[in-house]
């Protein structure tokens, strides 16, 4: 699921900067898509990690991920509608972002509770190996699919995937 998810995101990435650029965004706010992305690791991710240690792993993940799909379901439906414009692009960017910088520290905090002491290695580095994989395929099926389905579509699956993920999470006892 987080496979899938990670694509997806990657895949919106791509479809999200195509987007500004369709909506005749200028350089400047073309850059800023990815100070909108980056951005909210650096503000967040040590108020997440402290977050991650108080709260229970397992609902910050769901609510992480459900914020995640809220914002793809908000870029999705400005995107049905050609209500879009640049700076909502970029504000649904940034909250994305934000879901991210949450959900980071505990998808690494919970690894020791899933798997035993001795898979450890191997689950810490398949963890690594989904995120690079995630970014090589993703950006590659976005640019397959948006000529094929549009922006609107695209965007619709990472919200999808996002769902998916929170599905599965609530499967998970720990």
């Amino acid at each position: 699921a987080k496979l899938l998810s990670g694509t997806f995101v990657s895949s919106q990435d791509v479809t999200a900067t195509w987007l500004m650029h369709y909506l005749g965004a200028s350089p400047f706010l073309l850059s800023l898509m990815a100070t909108a992305a980056a951005a909210p690791f650096f503000l967040f991710t040590l108020p997440a990690g402290a977050v991650a240690d108080i709260v229970n792993r397992r609902t910050l993940i769901i609510c992480a991920v459900l914020w995640q799909a809220a914002w793809s379901v908000v870029l999705a439906l400005g995107a049905w509608t050609d209500v879009v414009i640049p700076g909502a692009v970029l504000a649904c960017i940034f909250a994305l972002g934000i879901g991210l910088a949450f959900g980071a520290p505990v998808w690494g905090a919970i690894v020791p509770d899933i798997v035993n002491k001795e898979e450890l290695p191997s689950a810490i580095t398949l963890g690594g190996v989904q995120l690079n994989l995630s970014g090589i395929v993703g950006p590659a099926l976005g640019g397959l699919l948006l000529p094929l389905l549009g922006a609107s579509l695209v965007i619709s699956f990472n919200a999808i995937a996002f769902l998916v993920v929170a599905l599965v999470i609530l499967q998970w006892k720990p």
